[in-house]
């Protein structure tokens, strides 16, 4: 009989991508509640993804030089990141003349993407998680994976690390990255992470509330630091308890984990359209319009991504592979 296919991981990346979404939309009337929430899901959405990146990145058996690992990840990585942001880059300097620009840029930007994503910032993503694969490969073996860990957890702390090449948040990202692998090599910390997930609501939840009123400090810091990791295992913890179910819910988050690169790289464009959209029309004045609005927004910023790659992207060979 054929092993079914855990999913768990792919519906935890479903859960994630939803909160990225969520996270990328916070209008000028939001509420109070809705702010609350958007903050709490701040501490783990983007450490989700590192820590289920380095997990399997730990897991894998291929063997490939270091060149052909690093090219391989350039190409599903890198190429996303430069054509969308020499797009993001033409049409804003078409717009600029017309249309009002959030953050607008010049000419010069076409080569600043190089060391800086201020074309789209939200590509700060897959940049980093290139440059933690350009890294991770010389102290995966072994020993050496405690030595990564020291300068991880090392340079998380370093608040003033210089943003050229995103390197300040290399420093903030790299130590969830290396947290799923030792969750991938500890056969404990893994069913810690799958089976409490009572536990690391709580004590996500719990230091969340703690943080809010703590002083942008060290101890401050450290928070974040755990919250990234406790919100990471909730979330893998819930997509587990929701896989066991085999129900509708699972087939939707898995859907969404499968194709969650695609919805990252080109979410923010749609939800631009839609908030335009909203904006002529004058809608989300209350509560019931804020919800109805919101709801709109990010499900076309779920979905439409998803339908491009479907009806697009998936027609030709090379952008049916570094868009999904």
């Amino acid at each position: 009989m054929e092993k079914r296919r855990d999913i768990t991981f792919d519906i935890a990346k479903g859960i994630g991508i939803v909160l990225v979404v969520i996270g990328h939309y916070i209008p000028a009337n939001a509420p109070e509640w809705y702010i609350a929430f958007t903050r709490f899901i701040y501490h783990f959405h983007m450490p989700l993804f590192f820590l289920i990146a380095g997990f399997f990145y730990e897991r894998s058996t291929r063997k490939e030089s270091y060149g052909a690992f690093v090219w391989n990840k350039f190409q599903r990585l890198m190429f996303p990141y430069f054509i969308l942001s020499w797009a993001i880059i033409g049409v804003k300097i078409g717009l600029d003349n017309y249309l009002q620009v959030d953050h607008p840029v010049t000419l010069d930007t076409l080569y600043r993407v190089f060391y800086l994503p201020e074309a789209g910032y939200f590509l700060w993503f897959v940049y980093v998680l290139f440059l933690i694969f350009c890294i991770v490969p010389f102290f995966k073996p072994g020993k050496r994976l405690i030595i990564l860990s020291l300068i991880a957890l090392g340079i998380a702390f370093w608040n003033t690390a210089p943003t050229y090449c995103c390197f300040n948040l290399v420093c903030r990202n790299l130590i969830f990255f290396v947290v799923g692998m030792w969750t991938a090599r500890k056969v404990w910390l893994e069913r810690l992470m799958n089976r409490h997930l009572f536990l690391w609501t709580v004590l996500t939840v719990s230091l969340s509330i703690v943080y809010a009123y703590l002083p942008q400090r060290f101890f401050a810091l450290s928070l974040t630091v755990i919250m990234g990791v406790t919100g990471s295992y909730m979330v893998v913890s819930l997509s587990q308890r929701i896989a066991r179910c085999n129900h509708k819910m699972a087939m939707i988050f898995n859907r969404l984990g499968g194709m969650s690169m695609t919805i990252y790289l080109f979410h923010t464009w749609v939800m631009g359209g839609g908030k335009a959209i909203l904006t002529y029309i004058s809608f989300g004045e209350n509560i019931l319009e804020f919800i109805l609005s919101s709801l709109f927004i990010i499900g076309t910023g779920l979905i439409i991504p998803i339908w491009l790659y479907r009806w697009v992207w998936a027609k030709n060979k090379f952008t049916s592979r570094i868009f999904k």
